[in-house]
């Protein structure tokens, strides 16, 4: 194949024999890559189309890549105008049976008097190691999506096995959750919704198909052809109305053993499934079933906390953390508002904590603290603090030190229980008690009541100390009150509507508690990286996009594909919480519009909803931390008042700005200014 007036027709036959060996499809094309001159005998496993078809059907290859990949055709045509001349290019193509296929293609160009001739290349198939990598993307997204409580159960089980079936696009998925011996709670983003309909509510069983006879033999279940199965005869009628043809389901099992769910797999032929499929359907209910295991002690840990959260502001008893190796402190809510901050202003640390401490008091408590270092013994001690408008408060501490097994300190815990008011009556009874001294006996009575009173707030101080020390234990008793009912069989009917009321509470606490999670983390050096930031949008609208449609409103999306260097993470946290705001607060029949423009050196996003607005009252606190309006969606959706505080920190922490224009009564526009670098 070279010009070399020494080459004869068997060296180039020589050398087309050589290619066909290559494990990989060789070809040769013009430029344009129109018209294929040479392709070797590995296409037609790789691709499905004969050699001849390949040269004979000008514009094929053309044909065959994948629609989001069509860039690359502009790819191969610039080549002739590159001063390299060795390349390669990674897309898919579709396969004649309409199956996806990785390729990677290294492409020389060869020239002749001096001038680009000819294009030559190794196609390569990639498929199998770009599933695998596609898979591992899959589930990290999936956990990362589930660790955002904002973002329901289902909406994070219909999002991956839209993945899934991405993966293999002749196939369908479907979830259903097992409950009382029978399939609930079936989803599938691709089969019908009569179908899941049909088989809803089913008893699992050894002939109640796949999905039946998984749930009760705890062991995957290949169906490679329903219609001469006799797992499927009872459902031979569905199948045949649904066109399915072989249906493969696993069950996803709990530590403890009992069967949470079934993961089903369907195809509309015949069908044995490769190693490659079998891995993924291993992979799939793994990662299943940390989802549904990970939302389930979310659920009683939230409500726990969120009970504990407010017996502490009815208390007026806040807890602290401090990380003794890296000098980090961390303080509940209900701490601030004991010391009259706010947690926006002030970032808790110990040199802060001693700035507020009474002078008199600064010694004797460094003191306090020193000791519990040197003895490791927990100590309860009285102190005094002065809030930033100079009241002095009084508080009752403790400080309790853990160390690892070399006796290293790791961290100190404590609380503070404000007892200002005991205080005060007490020193009041003092006095009082002095000056009735003083006027002698002709006042007893006097004596006598102000000390019964003295004696009753010493019962009341004892009583808030039991309450102090024991407010771990609703953590406990709500988790073993929860798991009693949950596992309890043949549940009467009183006892099912308890559950439900737990179970949305439960759900509606996930966001607070969530937040102020967030609110309390670490704060650390945002992680950036390059987020096609229009990509990103898309995404996120379509996982919202059924949230929308449940309230029969529109999204509408206007973005064009720019890269920015930020935190994925955090920055689909902002994206999604002010669509999922616009849902919340819009009316049914609604548009909500989400666009993304640039402007000299940042973009905007920009979501503007036709809902119910802001009132002047709010517009000035609409940022902070619970302001005192925060209101319930249109649909009675609940509001904790905390995600557009985190949205303005994240913002913030990447040099941007957010602010919102709105009119009440007709809707809001949020915007989001963020730096192109």
């Amino acid at each position: 194949m070279t010009s070399d007036k020494r080459s004869s027709k068997n060296s180039r036959e020589e050398l087309y024999t050589l290619f066909q060996s290559i494990e990989g499809i060789a070809w040769e094309a013009d430029t344009g890559m129109q018209q294929f001159t040479f392709i070797s005998d590995k296409v037609e496993p790789v691709l499905g189309f004969s050699p001849e078809a390949c040269m004979n059907t000008p514009g094929l290859w053309r044909a065959r890549i994948h629609p989001d990949d069509k860039h690359v055709v502009t790819d191969y045509l610039h080549l002739k105008n590159q001063p390299e001349k060795k390349y390669s290019f990674e897309y898919r193509m579709i396969h004649a049976d309409d199956q996806i296929v990785w390729i990677k293609d290294n492409v020389t160009i060869v020239y002749k008097d001096g001038q680009p001739f000819l294009l030559r290349g190794i196609m390569v198939d990639n498929t199998i190691t770009e599933k695998l990598r596609a898979q591992e993307r899959l589930e990290s997204d999936m956990l990362r999506l589930n660790s955002d409580l904002t973002v329901s159960l289902q909406q994070v089980l219909c999002s991956y096995l839209r993945g899934l079936e991405a993966l293999f696009p002749k196939m369908q998925c479907s979830i259903h959750r097992v409950k009382n011996g029978r399939l609930t709670g079936g989803m599938s983003p691709s089969l019908p919704s009569t179908y899941m309909a049909a088989v809803a509510g089913i008893p699992i069983g050894e002939y109640e198909g796949s999905c039946g006879a998984a749930a009760i033999s705890k062991q995957q279940v290949i169906v490679s052809d329903i219609a001469n199965d006799a797992r499927w005869v009872k459902f031979l009628h569905l199948a045949g109305k649904y066109h399915l043809g072989a249906c493969w389901s696993t069950p996803v099992i709990d530590t403890d053993g009992e069967v949470m769910a079934t993961l089903a797999m369907y195809y509309r032929e015949a069908k044995i499934p490769y190693q490659e499929e079998m891995k993924v359907m291993e992979r799939a209910t793994a990662l299943l079933r940390i989802i549904l295991e990970n939302r389930q002690k979310a659920e009683i840990i939230s409500e726990a906390n969120l009970l504990m959260l407010q017996s502490q502001e009815l208390a007026h008893f806040g807890n602290w953390r401090w990380d003794v190796q890296h000098d980090i402190v961390t303080w509940s809510p209900a701490l601030y508002t004991i010391y009259g901050l706010d947690p926006k202003d002030f970032k808790a640390t110990f040199d802060g904590y001693q700035e507020l401490l009474h002078p008199d008091d600064r010694v004797q408590v460094c003191e306090y603290i020193e000791n519990v270092f040197k003895t490791k013994v927990d100590v309860e001690f009285e102190e005094r603090i002065i809030r930033p408008n100079g009241e002095v408060r009084h508080l009752r501490s403790w400080a309790k030190l853990k160390s690892d097994a070399d006796g290293v300190p790791l961290e100190m815990i404590g609380a503070c229980l404000d007892v200002t008011e005991r205080v005060n009556h007490i020193v009041a009874i003092e006095q009082q008690s002095q000056q009735l001294t003083e006027i002698g006996e002709q006042n007893a009575r006097m004596i006598k009541t102000l000390h019964a009173l003295e004696q009753s707030h010493a019962d009341n101080t004892r009583m808030m100390k039991v309450v102090a020390h024991d407010l771990r234990n609703p953590i406990g008793a709500i988790k073993m009150t929860a798991s009693a009912l949950m596992v309890k069989p043949d549940r009467l009917e009183k006892e099912r509507k308890m559950l439900e009321i737990i179970y949305r509470s439960a759900t509606n606490s996930l966001e607070l508690v969530n937040d102020l999670l967030q609110m309390q983390g670490r704060q650390e050096d945002l992680q950036k990286e390059p987020v096609e930031l229009g990509a990103m949008l898309f995404h996120c609208t379509d996982l919202l996009r059924h949230q929308a449609e449940a309230k029969q409103q529109q999204i509408r999306l206007d973005v064009l594909p720019v890269i920015i260097l930020s935190s994925r993470e955090k920055l689909w946290r902002v994206i999604s919480n002010l669509i999922a705001n616009a849902i919340k607060f819009s009316s049914q029949g609604t548009t909500i519009k989400v666009s993304l423009k640039t402007k000299a050196k940042h973009v905007v996003i920009a979501i503007a909803d036709q809902g119910i607005g802001i009132p002047e009252s709010m517009k000035d606190c609409i940022f902070e931390i619970f302001p005192g309006s925060q209101r319930s969606g249109t649909a009675g959706e609940p509001s904790f008042g905390l995600g557009l505080v985190i949205c303005r920190q994240i913002v913030e922490a990447h040099q941007g700005k957010i602010w919102f224009e709105s009119q009440l009564g007709k809707g809001t526009t949020f915007f989001v200014q963020l730096p192109i670098k």
